[in-house]
């Protein structure tokens, strides 16, 4: 597909989507358009076993377009269309059936933090930070995706004062999972990346779905989800693979089926 807003490389079943809209990476309707037409391919390319996400430049994405917004209000029912498209791109991650992982190269900003937000795994350069600016433009949405991955009085503390939170920071209270020089970022990444595409393609979709539909659930109740899953795995070619390879001490050879 053609893509104006961002990049698209793949390579040894790793896809990298850069977001390259100059100067900051904002997020317009066309970026929203395209960031769910691709992850939607994504999760369908048999090439593809997960995904790297991040910002081209030093900015991951400072958030929506304030310009374009304001020409949303002199008519309700277009706000409305604008809110849908922007809640689903939001979420082009979470539904992705492949690993997402977000790459947080500097600034990180309100719908710019609610994408890296809805990535599988996160992690961040030392000269990331998160602002999630809403009240102070007007705005209020956002404070979910705050409370995914930061506690009830930190998630109000962010949110309340607009403050920055940097990447050291959220690294210590767990937020995220690794932080790097710049210049290691992508090279961490892509060992994360690498670490996963290893196993069953099969294996990995299924368990991303139970991580998605087991988490809103009671333990006992997800745990049973998670035990039907294994279930289907069970007799697939990909297990018995797998079950070989460990008799055998030798690697895998998954084909996802």
């Amino acid at each position: 597909m053609e893509l104006e807003t961002m990049k698209l490389e793949v390579a040894d079943h790793i896809a990298t989507v850069t977001i390259d809209r100059p100067p900051v990476n904002a997020q317009n309707g066309q970026f929203r358009r395209e960031i769910l037409a691709l992850f939607d391919e994504l999760s369908v390319r048999d090439d593809v076993r997960v995904v790297i996400l991040t910002g081209e430049g030093s900015i991951f994405s400072a958030g929506a377009d304030i310009k374009e917004r304001g020409s949303l209000v002199a008519s309700p029912g277009e706000y409305l269309g604008h809110n849908r498209i922007t809640r689903e791109s939001f979420f082009a991650m979470t539904d992705c059936s492949k690993p997402v992982i977000a790459a947080i190269n500097g600034a990180c900003i309100g719908a710019g933090y609610a994408l890296a937000a809805s990535c599988d795994i996160l992690i961040a350069s030392e000269d990331a930070w998160v602002q999630m600016p809403e009240l102070d433009r007007g705005l209020a949405g956002g404070a979910k995706f705050l409370s995914m991955h930061f506690t009830r009085s930190r998630s109000r503390l962010l949110f309340f004062t607009g403050r920055k939170i940097s990447a050291a920071e959220m690294y210590r209270i767990g937020a995220i999972d690794e932080v790097t020089a710049p210049d290691e970022l992508m090279p961490m990444a892509r060992q994360i990346a690498q670490e996963i595409a290893e196993k069953s393609p099969l294996a990995i979709k299924k368990a991303k779905l139970s991580f998605n539909v087991a988490e809103s659930m009671p333990h006992l109740e997800g745990y049973r989800y998670e035990q039907t899953v294994t279930l289907e795995l069970a007799d697939s070619s990909d297990a018995t693979e797998a079950r070989q390879a460990f008799l055998e001490k030798r690697a895998p050879v998954f084909t996802g089926k």
